[in-house]
């Protein structure tokens, strides 16, 4: 009788993922769906998809796991980073946080009181129920935001901040709400802590946990269900062991505030103030590097506080008044690398393991994982594809089916989303009627691709499955030449409409691997989540495909048996061109998520200046 585990994560980036006996069969960003980026809640749609990928109904389900305990009520009925623009993320510091930190003082009178919560000390808090920076009343009547409405909200959960007696009430509200979508007996509903979802993530989805190959378990991120950074370890018989954790790292919020200052959006542009980094000249760097440089520090095993200011955003802001924005781009960047790679090397001298996976939100920064693989003691490192929050169904599955006794494969791909309809209307209707208005349209091959490519063609392409996490890996990617320095302007200014500093990736055929990336521990490079230095063959071949400042490129290193026609497509240019690449980057407009389905696909080509569009077996072209 096969296993079946249905995990379902609410919070931002919000997913669900099924398992079937130890094999990750089917995952979705709930985004992908919604079309509303870094969407929030529970998604009908999405833990349908799962099942019909499995054949099963839901009564068929073993287990279905919700990911995280501590669930903060108010941010997912605001939908939060899905529905912020930059200026509300800094109304929420002027007009919330700066009150709740006694930053600002308010003058008004109040009127009634009302139960908030008791602190640790069993004393009762009380907040006047007409308290203006109330967290909900400040954003709850925008007529610009979509709000969650699938669960049974009541002025209880919605009345504080990360409130103790809220959250421990939202989770039988989430239950319920999940029981009644999925029509499943809330006995099947199980809650997963946060880490531990992270932890099984990070390891089981590795290949390294084949055979139980001992490793270093590092989480690392802004908040999770106790600590925001841990340490742990499997042993040699496959067993799990937290050695520390801490609540006190704050490098990703630190991270996220100088973001924030930097004029972009909390939990979706801090890739964009890694990329802008490498551009700060070393002085500017330096300058800045002093504002951040003993914020924290490393204490054995945990990042904590070093001086630790009263409040993070005011306080950079007011420390960094003055300082050029590449400049503080690239100290926080070494601040987050610093502190990394002193934490990694303590938790080597203290357990002796020099294999590493590495999951959370910093784990994202490709950069400080890039500087931590290159520690000599580091044998290996491993990060997975979306390792922040996107994927902590994926980790409630692994956690789920491991404690059961159940061996779990290693997550060998990520095309674990849907493919696209067969014929989108559009496409049907000039296949039917042999229409050819402003279209050229053919049957795809890839001798035809390479060669519009070579063109100077830029092709987005829907085909197959789709990817899981932030990276297209060819199946809902945009493809490009990347000879030609001057197609990334065409895809910033055209189809992207992104910041003009921000590169693109490459993917990069296996043979071709040692010729472009300096790879000497031969670390996973099949999933774009690592940075690596390029050759001089790469600079020379794939310019267009690295970062314009640095040289660094982000691969995907794809082998013929992980995505047949996608290497098909990259072999047959290079059987033209000598290049044994392309560039790749995800097939979206900017601020909307990876495009899912051949409707989503069709709208980014109508609404930019891609050349052409491949969905299924066709390639749509536009004249002129």
């Amino acid at each position: 009788m096969t296993f079946f585990c249905l995990a379902v994560h609410e919070a931002h980036d919000a997913s669900c993922c099924l398992m079937a006996d130890g094999v990750v069969i089917a995952a979705i960003q709930k985004e992908r769906i919604s079309r509303l980026k870094c969407d929030y809640g529970i998604s009908k749609q999405a833990m349908e998809y799962c099942l019909n990928v499995a054949g099963i109904e839901a009564n068929q389900l073993n287990v279905v796991a919700l990911c995280s305990l501590n669930w903060n009520p108010v941010l997912t009925k605001v939908k939060r980073n899905a529905n912020f623009s930059v200026e509300d993320f800094v109304i929420e510091q002027n007009n919330f946080w700066a009150y709740e930190l006694g930053l600002k003082k308010w003058t008004g009178s109040f009127q009634g009181r009302v139960f908030s919560s008791i602190d640790s000390d069993g004393e009762i808090k009380y907040i006047p129920e007409n308290k203006p920076w109330k967290y909900y009343n400040l954003f709850k009547d925008r007529s610009d935001f979509i709000y969650d409405e699938d669960y049974e909200w009541t002025d209880k959960v919605l009345n504080g901040y990360m409130d103790k007696i809220e959250m421990m009430d939202m989770r039988s509200i989430r239950a319920r709400a999940v029981s009644k979508m999925l029509g499943v007996s809330e006995d099947k509903i199980v809650f997963v802590e946060h880490e531990k979802c992270h932890q099984y993530y990070a390891y089981y989805g590795s290949k390294l946990s084949e055979n139980n190959k001992a490793a270093l378990i590092l989480t690392n991120e802004g908040i999770g269900d106790y600590s925001n950074c841990s340490v742990s370890y499997v042993d040699s018989f496959g067993f799990m062991h937290e050695l520390e954790y801490t609540a006190q790292c704050n490098i990703g919020r630190i991270y996220q505030f100088i973001t924030l200052l930097l004029g972009m959006k909390i939990g979706q542009h801090e890739y964009k103030t890694m990329g802008l980094a490498a551009y700060a000249s070393q002085k500017e760097l330096d300058k800045s590097y002093e504002v951040f440089k003993d914020i924290m520090k490393v204490d054995g095993l945990n990042i904590v506080f070093n001086k630790r200011p009263k409040d993070l955003y005011f306080h950079f802001r007011d420390a960094l008044q003055g300082h050029r924005f590449d400049g503080i781009a690239g100290a926080v960047q070494k601040m987050i690398e610093v502190l990394l790679v002193q934490w990694v090397k303590n938790c080597i001298k203290y357990t002796g393991i020099k294999n590493i996976v590495f999951a959370g939100g910093v784990g994202q920064n490709i950069k400080a994982c890039k500087a931590i693989s290159e520690i000599p003691e580091v044998e290996n490192i491993d990060v997975l594809p979306a390792c922040g929050d996107a994927s902590l169904s994926i980790g409630a599955c692994y956690y789920i089916t491991n404690r059961r006794g159940i061996k779990t494969e290693p997550l060998s791909n990520v095309y674990l989303g849907p493919e696209p309809n067969k014929y989108s209307n559009w496409i049907k209707f000039i296949v039917d009627n042999n229409c050819d208005y402003n279209f050229n349209l053919y049957e795809v091959s890839s001798n035809l691709i390479s060669d519009l490519l070579i063109e100077g063609k830029v092709i987005g392409r829907c085909d197959g499955k789709m990817e899981f996490g932030n990276r297209a890996l060819g199946n809902r990617s945009i493809l490009a030449d990347p000879r030609n320095p001057n197609i990334v302007k065409k895809i910033n200014d055209m189809i992207k409409m992104r910041d003009f500093w921000m590169p693109f990736s490459a993917t990069i055929l296996d043979t071709y691997e040692k010729k472009y990336i300096v790879n000497p521990k031969n670390l996973n490079a099949k999933f774009m989540t690592m940075a690596f230095d390029s050759t001089e063959s790469a600079r020379v071949h794939i310019p267009a495909a690295l970062h314009p400042a640095d040289l660094t490129v982000r691969p995907q290193v794809l082998k013929k048996e992980d995505n047949p026609e996608y290497y098909d497509i990259i072999k047959s240019f290079e059987e033209k061109t000598g290049v044994g690449a392309l560039l790749n980057t995800s097939l979206n407009i900017h601020g909307m998520p990876i495009d899912c389905s051949a409707e989503d696909a069709l709208n980014t080509f109508e609404n930019s200046g891609l050349d052409a569009i491949i969905i299924d077996d066709f390639l749509v072209e536009k004249k002129g």
